[in-house]
């Protein structure tokens, strides 16, 4: 690709932009060089300054992009181009100079029209976040810039009206139309406690929200992020393409000086020089890249870079944390039970207060027991978290821990009651909780979690897809990843694992050549996030250090999407490796016809620009990649 238009972070709005209007101009000039050396005008010379003139209007740039190229010591394929017109220049041949230009430019302009294509879906979210949004300040409403909005304020979505932010639902109820994230096309009803996203329709009813992420943390603000990363990072698969453009220059130019050798026609040179521009082989990679994270982004995944998406395309092996992950994420207490001569009310006071600043999704459910019960949870001090494990803090100058059994390690034995409730609440598959105060065990809480609806399916979806061993890797106990696994069809079960714990498993298995892709969602699964061939990330309910450590995130802890990230990656991986193929087998043809003197100098600038349309072309196809096998209407991508 010409210099000036070869790296594809750099966009402009090109059917508006000057860099058009000039390239027309020169192609004007080209036009009447033609025509007066067509119809025999005199003086003859007019038509050979009219052609230099549209040299310098579209090949000057494309000369001073090369010397640029030579004097900073990087291989730009603008050489190519520039030593083929000023071959030109020099055997008087104005007219081609001025014809290979026009081309070779309004070419470029053309394949970035076309490869904007790509990114115009990713544009089109972004402007449907809505500039301004509606504060409440008390009873009192003023509309204010949705830039100026920050986390925690309180706005008003009326309907008609799309969210600026994404928020959590305070009041009201709502048909919210999530097509532009989701591509789900019928609404779904939304509520107090909901999540409402940037850009979403709210179709029926006054929602009252409260703002949890804005401006460039907003999911709409994340996907443009995350399509500007895959502009600038290209597949590993592009490693390929580099080596062999390395190599590529001076071979064509070799090819060109034993044309001009052996023929003694300059023009033969010329012609390989021309169609020697590997431009469809340098856009291979990344265009493919930007198109499948393009569309990876309408279904509502997040992907940080076609590199990482290339990654998913080698994944045999699929293990999960539980909580949160195959399972809603939303448990509930079931029961409590109080060590002698304490009652309930005083085990959940003291659980609710020692977790009150806690984000494990168990914590939440000992919390919403203490609201249900209507117990006034108070603040605890020194409050510290154990990954994995659970707190500790210090109330009413008592050391209180809430957690597993083995956060007060070395405390002693259960008391025989508290013990069978525990062992009760494993039996049946529940989380037990158990509550010390002084490094003395006084209660248990049995927490209790549903299996997402849609998880045994997209399990059989992932085996289909050729993955050989999906399996659970989970803090919680034994029994309850036992019975979650089997329930899953799932083929491989650790339980009672640290952070560090699940780390070893990732690493063990890789040792063996396995490539992993490990899905989580809390604070805990960061470290295996990390360490994973491929993190994901639970988008909604997963934590921010998730999100962050994670290589791809899924909006709407949807896993049933998984399959398809993993069919995308492959579909991919094989277009990129087709564009290749397209790109070298153009080149090749056009050089060697070229160089046999089959191809004039324009008609090779016309092939190789034809070449590298139709790469842009089978990239744009990503686009409209589909989901097979949907596991249900309500999960369609």
């Amino acid at each position: 690709m010409i210099g000036r238009f070869s790296e594809l972070g750099v966009y402009k709005e090109l059917m508006s932009n000057r860099e058009l209007g000039v390239c027309l101009a020169g192609g004007a000039l080209a036009l009447a060089a033609g025509i007066w050396e067509w119809t025999g005008s005199t003086p003859a010379v007019v038509a050979s300054i009219i052609a230099l003139a549209s040299v310098a209007v579209n090949g000057l740039p494309i000369i001073r992009g090369a010397v640029k190229g030579v004097l900073a010591r990087r291989i730009n394929v603008d050489e190519l181009v520039a030593l083929a017109l000023i071959a030109s220049i020099l055997q008087g041949e104005f007219l081609s100079a001025a014809t290979i230009s026009f081309i070779m430019v309004i070419g470029e302009l053309a394949e970035e029209i076309l490869s904007d294509s790509s990114r115009k879906s990713i544009q089109a979210l972004a402007s449907m976040t809505p500039e301004q949004a509606t504060l409440l300040d008390g009873d009192a409403q003023r509309v204010v810039p949705a830039a100026d909005v920050r986390a925690g304020d309180r706005l008003l979505v009326k309907p008609g009206e799309r969210a600026p932010v994404d928020g959590t639902i305070l009041r009201g109820a709502s048909a919210v139309d999530e097509s532009a994230i989701t591509g789900e096309s019928l609404p779904k009803e939304k509520g107090p406690g909901d999540p409402l996203l940037a850009g979403t329709m709210n179709h029926s009813g006054v929602l009252e929200i409260e703002a949890v992420r804005v401006g460039e943390d907003t999911t709409m603000g994340r996907v443009a992020q995350l399509v500007a990363e895959a502009e600038n990072e290209s597949p590993g698969a592009a490693r390929l393409v580099d080596r062999y453009a390395a190599w590529f220059t001076p071979t064509v130019l070799f090819i060109a000086a034993a044309a001009w050798v052996w023929t003694g026609t300059l023009d033969r040179a010329v012609a390989v020089l021309v169609a020697g521009c590997p431009c469809s082989l340098l856009m291979a990679a990344p265009t493919a890249a930007v198109a499948a994270v393009a569309r990876a982004a309408k279904s509502g995944i997040l992907i940080k870079g076609g590199r990482r998406l290339e990654q998913a395309a080698t994944v045999d092996t699929v293990l999960f944390d539980k909580t949160g992950t195959l399972t809603l994420g939303e448990p509930r207490v079931d029961a409590v039970h109080a060590g002698q001569g304490l009652d309930d009310e005083q085990i959940l006071t003291w659980a609710a207060s020692a977790e009150r600043d806690s984000t494990h999704p168990l914590a939440k459910a000992v919390l919403k027991a203490a609201h249900y019960a209507k117990i006034t949870v108070r603040r605890a001090e020194d409050m510290i978290s154990e990954a994995g494990l659970g707190v500790r803090a210090m109330l009413d100058g008592s050391r209180i821990e809430v957690g597993a059994a083995a956060l007060a390690e070395g405390a002693g034995a259960l008391p025989a009651d508290l013990q069978r409730f525990l062992d009760g609440a494993k039996e049946r598959g529940a989380t037990p909780i158990v509550v010390w105060r002084d490094s003395k065990p006084v209660g248990v809480l049995s927490v209790s979690d549903k299996v997402r609806e849609q998880s045994k399916a997209a399990i059989e979806a992932l085996k289909s897809t050729g993955v050989r061993r999906v399996g659970v890797v989970s803090g919680d106990h034994e029994r309850s990843a036992r019975l979650v696994a089997d329930q899953l069809g799932m083929d491989d079960t650790w339980a009672e694992l640290k952070p560090e714990g699940k780390l070893r498993v990732i690493e063990k298995l890789q040792a063996q050549g396995r490539r992993i892709l490990f899905v989580g969602d809390g604070v805990n699964d960061a470290p295996a996030l990390a360490k994973a061939d491929v993190g994901v990330a639970m988008g909604a309910a997963g934590t921010d250090v998730a999100l962050e450590t994670a290589d791809i995130a899924l909006v709407y802890d949807d896993i049933a999407k998984l399959p398809f990230v993993l069919r995308l990656s492959r579909r991919m991986l094989a277009l990129i490796k087709w564009n290749i193929a397209l790109g070298l087998g153009v080149n090749a043809i056009a050089v060697f016809g070229g160089a046999e003197g089959v191809l004039s100098p324009i008609v090779a600038s016309l092939l190789h620009n034809i070449g590298a349309i139709l790469v842009i072309l089978s990239s744009a196809s990503l686009l409209f990649f589909e989901r097979r096998g949907r596991i249900k209407a309500e999960e369609r991508v």
